[in-house]
């Protein structure tokens, strides 16, 4: 695996100062601070999308995405719960909102994990997940992240047929993996250039399709009062 580019106790310290600010307010908190540390790196420009998998049901914002690594905020304001997934990869979340349950096989009371907090749950390991009445984290992934697709999209396609999150998911993984092998083997000697053009065109197109497939604004309820004059 290639040298990680974020520590996660870097990335913790970041989320922290986050914590207490309003929403939607805190997100740009943590990725202000995150680009002190990693200037350049995140892409702030991608849209909430819906995350459906292991059961669980939450939106996430991803701010950076390779092969290897990724870091988003993901949460919910209504609560759920789910199965973690039991991948190869190991992720770390920092509680920034709200309050989470966790526990593991043979555990026999539920570990609380509320703003401030961090959770870690490593390779090989799985944990059953209860989001009370909504939460809001920072999470960063590290590990071989393709082997964990089929877990995010399985629940999308399978079970909830939401074609669109599931399509959204792919085209934005791929937009922010052409956006990190662009800065990054963009910048070797002789081949950048050509890298630099196939991953902006292959990424450009993925942007295209994620926000494509934005769902149009909802449309308020029309008030009661407002109905009696229609009516008239």
């Amino acid at each position: 695996m290639p040298r990680p580019i974020f520590d996660p106790d870097v990335v913790h310290q970041c989320a922290l100062a986050a914590i207490g600010k309003p929403k939607p307010a805190m997100f740009e908190v943590f990725a202000d601070a995150m680009e002190e540390h990693y200037p350049g790196v995140l892409d702030r420009g991608q849209p909430w999308i819906y995350s459906i998998a292991g059961g669980a049901m939450i939106q996430m914002k991803l701010y950076y995405a390779s092969l290897y690594e990724y870091i988003m905020i993901w949460g919910t304001p209504i609560g759920s719960e789910g199965h973690s997934g039991r991948h190869l990869c190991g992720f770390w979340d920092t509680v920034i909102d709200g309050e989470t349950w966790y526990y593991g096989e043979g555990q026999f009371e539920k570990t609380v994990y509320r703003p401030g907090d961090r959770i870690y749950v490593g390779p090989g390991q799985a944990r059953a997940m209860n989001f009370t009445n909504g939460v809001w984290a920072v999470e960063y992934e590290r590990g071989p992240l393709p082997l964990s697709m089929p877990f995010g999209l399985a629940d999308e396609i399978f079970s909830c047929l939401d074609f669109c999150t599931a399509a959204q998911t792919v085209s934005l993984y791929t937009d922010l993996v052409c956006r990190h092998f662009g800065r990054t083997l963009g910048a070797v000697p002789g081949a950048g250039g050509l890298v630099r053009t196939v991953t902006g065109a292959v990424g450009g197109l993925a942007r295209k399709i994620t926000f494509a497939l934005q769902p149009p604004p909802e449309v308020e309820a029309i008030p009661k009062e407002n109905i009696r004059w229609l009516c008239r």
